[in-house]
């Protein structure tokens, strides 16, 4: 059977995953498609990242759980301001001559403009304020994110290696339990103890032909039971043998 303590740690392990943490990050989207003045979101003492994007962007939102991530890593010092262009005739999208998103725009602490224009760069300069020696935030946040998939990856294949090692084990060959035979008879050379023979699932032996018939006579073993010579691969019926 599967180790059922593992198994249940597993699936733990798979929901505590799945349930949503309550996150400090500073996220908040600030404009559906209005006018806004990205001054007025500025937050002391920390840098602000504002992501002009649109729901029907692709490659906006394959960006926003590492944006999440950034601001998750560094809630003390990054903030994240969402600034959805709806469309591009919108008022915010002329206000800023948006004509590609992922458009992101970078202040620092001070309130200085650092960076704008596409992510790549932009991101960069972010890294690079954050003291983050220039790693990828994608690659960073992807590491992070798997780490706890990976964990039940490997708890879940070590409970899958337990429950195929016990279905695949080998199946331990019958050995012959030798026993004292169970009638005394005296040593007859022409009728050797060379048999062996199934009692309770367990093989015994070896016996005569002689103590094999008084067992059958005795209603130890049936015209039909098992009995094999010494050496034989296969095995005969006692009726064979005795008779």
């Amino acid at each position: 059977m599967i180790n059922t303590r593992l198994l249940g740690l597993c699936l733990v392990l798979m929901i505590l995953t799945a349930i949503p943490t309550a996150r400090a990050f500073d996220v908040e989207t600030i404009t559906h498609g209005r006018e806004v003045d990205l001054e007025a979101h500025l937050v002391p003492g920390k840098l602000v990242l504002f992501d002009f994007y649109a729901d029907w962007c692709g490659p906006c939102r394959a960006l926003e759980p590492h944006l999440l991530e950034l601001a998750d890593r560094h809630a003390d010092r990054l903030a994240v301001r969402k600034v959805d262009i709806i469309n591009w005739d919108s008022a915010v999208s002329r206000q800023y001559r948006v004509s590609s998103v992922p458009f992101l725009v970078l202040y620092g602490p001070d309130g200085e403009r650092l960076a704008a224009g596409d992510a790549g760069s932009v991101l960069q300069r972010l890294m690079t304020a954050l003291g983050d020696g220039g790693h990828s935030p994608v690659s960073a946040a992807g590491r992070a994110s798997i780490v706890p998939l990976l964990l039940i990856a490997a708890i879940f294949a070590a409970t899958i290696a337990v429950f195929v090692r016990r279905r695949t084990a080998p199946v331990r060959p019958m050995t012959a339990t030798v026993r004292p035979a169970p009638v005394d008879t005296a040593a007859d050379p022409t009728d050797p103890a060379i048999w062996f023979t199934l009692l309770q699932g367990s093989m015994e032996g070896p016996f005569t032909r002689s103590q094999l018939t008084e067992m059958r006579r005795r209603g130890d073993l049936k015209a039909d039971s098992e009995v094999r010579r010494r050496g034989d691969a296969s095995w005969s019926v006692l009726a064979d043998v005795i008779d």
